[in-house]
């Protein structure tokens, strides 16, 4: 559902000509969006930033480089941080090919057409049958593959946060779904640094009416790794039981936010593995994430019951 997309600083330029590609820009790319840019040519965001300004427009008193600068500061709030043979200056559709053909992108976005086959231009982006076309809600089916469709790009593209939102993700059906996502996660990485994973789950209290109890995070944390083969011990994983606060928000949608994003799912993670059984994963809104990320990251807004060590 989120692609990664190789931008020309060539199109951006031209885009920042006019207001209706200018605007375009901000509401079609970038957090909230199924399109987020590359670092190609480059490894790091300050990086690339650099290098799409000393590719701007000559006259820097326009209105064209004022909108470029802008929107460059607008694309590396959330990019793919790539590991690239960093290309000079000109070298960019030299290389755009060969890296494709390393480890593809989602899309390659240039002036004038590349022979890729996922290449698309400013010309011709819009067409109904355009890769350009990217869906932001999708069904699919609660099984693991199901659920892996949405979830895939998200994981892989991302090398700083993983962090998985579900009331039950202390349950056995959401124990092996988030294994199975750590070992997608792994599958055709584009970064070598593998992001730092985090669970949070609701508090449940057992009774002979309510039934079992939520194990703790740090169980929670055990049956998680012990389910992994030994190749995935070095990974970073954190578990969080919570516990709703009064007069603040509850503890109740289930999504995966990383550092590109999110996207929510209805039932969660725990899948039932019937093909006749659906759910909707949906890009989370720029304003949705940057609440939920508020609310679970940036200060957690739930009192924590039991975390793991």
């Amino acid at each position: 559902m989120i692609n990664e997309y190789a931008l020309q600083p060539l199109v951006l330029n031209n885009w920042a000509s006019n207001s209706r590609d200018y605007a375009e820009f901000f509401r079609e790319y970038g957090l909230g969006t199924p399109r987020v840019i590359s670092s190609f040519p480059k490894k790091k965001a300050g990086k690339l930033r650099s290098y799409f300004l000393r590719n701007g427009p000559t006259n820097a008193q326009s209105l064209q480089s004022m909108r470029y600068t802008e929107m460059v500061t607008k694309l590396i709030e959330s990019i793919v941080l790539r590991d690239v043979q960093e290309c000079g200056e000109n070298e960019w559709n030299q290389q755009v090919k060969a890296e494709h053909e390393r480890l593809p992108f989602g899309a390659v976005l240039s002036e004038a057409p590349e022979d890729i086959n996922c290449g698309i231009t400013p010309i011709d982006m819009h067409q109904s049958d355009s890769i350009w076309n990217q869906p932001r809600q999708i069904s699919i089916e609660r099984t693991h593959a199901g659920v892996s469709n949405a979830y895939t790009n998200l994981l892989r593209l991302s090398s700083q946060q993983i962090i998985i939102i579900d009331p039950y993700g202390w349950n056995d059906a959401s124990i092996l779904m988030l294994q199975h996502l750590i070992r997608v996660a792994h599958i055709g990485r584009l970064n070598s640094q593998f992001p730092t994973i985090t669970l949070f789950y609701k508090e449940k209290r057992g009774s002979n009416n309510t039934g079992q109890a939520s194990p703790s995070a740090q169980n929670v944390k055990a049956k998680i790794k012990e389910g992994l083969e030994s190749e995935f011990n070095s990974i970073m994983l954190n578990v969080f039981e919570l516990r709703d606060i009064e007069n603040n928000d509850v503890f109740h949608n289930r999504c995966i936010l990383s550092e590109l994003g999110g996207i929510g799912l209805g039932h969660g993670i725990s899948v039932t593995g019937s093909s006749t059984h659906t759910d909707e994963a949906t890009i989370l809104a720029p304003d949705i994430y940057e609440k939920k990320w508020g609310q679970f990251v940036v200060n957690l807004n739930f009192e924590i019951v039991t975390k793991s060590t």
